[in-house]
């Protein structure tokens, strides 16, 4: 079925041009489009997620990487963080294993950073500096509200993506 093919050729080209006109860098806009991917930056812009703890509302904007993209196919999610050092919260393993495609060897999470701790799989929300550790990939960044992650104990949040 050739015009198929060539049909799909014909929006993988749009949808080139759509991105690098949004301002994506041209590697990214050619990865998106040979993958299918939509990418998590949006123009300019890049997408956030509300974290409720309670009534308190977080937010914070994801990474652009696909570790980030995999933890938004699993939104909204609710789990239960506990303390696991001075610096951060855990939680348990997620639904399933994201992407570490592209991660770092080795990285330390910053206070404000949501990261995925890859040889656990689940997430951590840190609170002060992580020790650097292979299998750390941040996913996102808090940028309001972080405060409310200073409560001692279990906490229970639900995470979902900004509208």
């Amino acid at each position: 079925m050739p015009h198929v093919s060539a049909r799909l050729m014909a929006l993988n080209g749009i949808l080139f041009v759509m991105l690098a006109a949004w301002g994506m860098p041209q590697a990214a806009a050619e990865e998106a489009t040979v993958r299918g991917a939509v990418p998590i930056q949006e123009g300019a812009h890049r997408v956030n997620i509300h974290i409720a703890i309670g009534s308190t509302i977080l937010t914070a904007t994801l990474e652009d990487n696909p570790t980030a993209r995999d933890f938004v196919s699993l939104l909204p999610l609710t789990v239960t963080l506990r303390d696991f050092s001075s610096a951060e919260k855990v939680s348990g393993a997620l639904p399933k294993r994201l992407s570490e495609e592209g991660a770092p060897a080795t990285d330390a999470g910053a206070m404000g950073d949501i990261a995925y701790y890859a040889p656990w799989g689940n997430i951590a929300f840190y609170r002060g500096r992580g020790p650097d550790a292979s299998g750390v990939i941040k996913i996102a960044k808090i940028t309001s509200g972080i405060e409310a992650l200073n409560r001692p104990g279990e906490v229970r949040v639900t995470i979902s993506r900004d509208n």
